[in-house]
């Protein structure tokens, strides 16, 4: 049998969507195109890999045995495409980066600049999202790497130490411990926090740090925006743990307090991520040999 690669694709998205319709638009094809496809690879196979199930369809034994394979081989296929677009000369390559929002803002300028001052004919492209977000990008080639607060990462991943951000207690103006200078951690027992969405970074940190002390934080609301967090807090509805530079301005203003705990600084682990055991493109070499010289 000699494997047609478009039809092991149409059976491929058909099974991972459990949709005909959904692989038809992926593949941008018609659906009776995709449900040839797979029915010209049953008739090479002498099998039947799918079956209907209502709206949706699922796999035969066949078809789990076949899928598996499937998958592997477009996972190399993804991997190929990855480290051949970006393997060209490193002043001429391109590198995408992958980080969260408040990174992106505070954290990424400085680190982008010395990069192009250095390598200036290399395009450089940010993309923005949760630390959960961007650790599924990378492993999916989306991204070179990405620069994210420290999660339970996959073991797919290279990681590289980074650096370590403060986060600091942030309360309304006229909240009752906004006058202290310092606050132990365990007054937040009985505070309504606010805290960052499922897949961020900073979340995982902070319930991990309160969780330390045997503080199980009253959740008020979850939110992706900082800005989001920061506005409901003037508004005097609850307290967060945020990223220091992120509030500096409204601190400065007097719109918001930052409090210190006295159990000391809270430092968030920041590391650099990459697929492992993967040809690296010279930009991302590059890139990482720039962060181990702490140019």
């Amino acid at each position: 049998m000699h494997l047609n690669l478009n039809q092991l694709r149409a059976f491929y998205l058909a099974a991972k969507e459990k949709n005909i319709t959904k692989a038809a638009e992926t593949l941008f094809v018609t659906q009776p195109a995709v449900t040839m496809q797979i029915k010209s690879l049953e008739a090479s196979l002498s099998l039947k890999l799918l079956r209907r199930r209502g709206k949706n369809i699922e796999l035969t034994d066949a078809g789990k045995v076949l899928f598996g394979y499937a998958q592997r081989i477009f996972e190399i296929a993804e991997e190929m495409e990855h480290v051949m677009k970006g393997y060209s000369d490193v002043g001429q390559g391109s590198l995408t980066i992958g980080t969260t929002r408040s990174f992106a803002r505070h954290l990424m300028p400085g680190l982008l600049s010395r990069f192009q001052e250095r390598f200036p004919g290399v395009r450089v492209y940010l993309r923005v999202g949760s630390s959960q977000e961007i650790t599924e990008g990378v492993l999916e080639y989306k991204y070179d790497l990405g620069i994210i607060g420290r999660i339970p990462f996959p073991s797919k991943l290279r990681i590289i130490p980074y650096s370590k951000e403060e986060f600091c207690l942030v309360t309304p103006p006229k909240h009752r411990i906004a006058g202290r200078k310092k606050e132990a951690v365990k007054a937040l027992r009985n505070e309504p926090i606010i805290i960052r969405e499922s897949g961020s970074g900073s979340r995982h940190a902070i319930l991990s740090f309160l969780d330390a002390y045997d503080v199980t934080p009253s959740v008020l609301v979850e939110a992706s925006s900082v800005e989001f967090i920061k506005e409901y807090i003037m508004k005097s509805r609850g307290v967060s743990l945020l990223y220091r530079p992120e509030v500096q301005l409204e601190t400065n203003l007097g719109l918001l307090v930052s409090v210190d705990l006295e159990e000391g600084p809270i430092l968030i682990n920041t590391d650099i991520v990459f697929p492992d055991e993967v040809e690296l493109s010279p930009s991302t070499r590059a890139f990482l040999s720039m962060i181990e010289s702490k140019i």
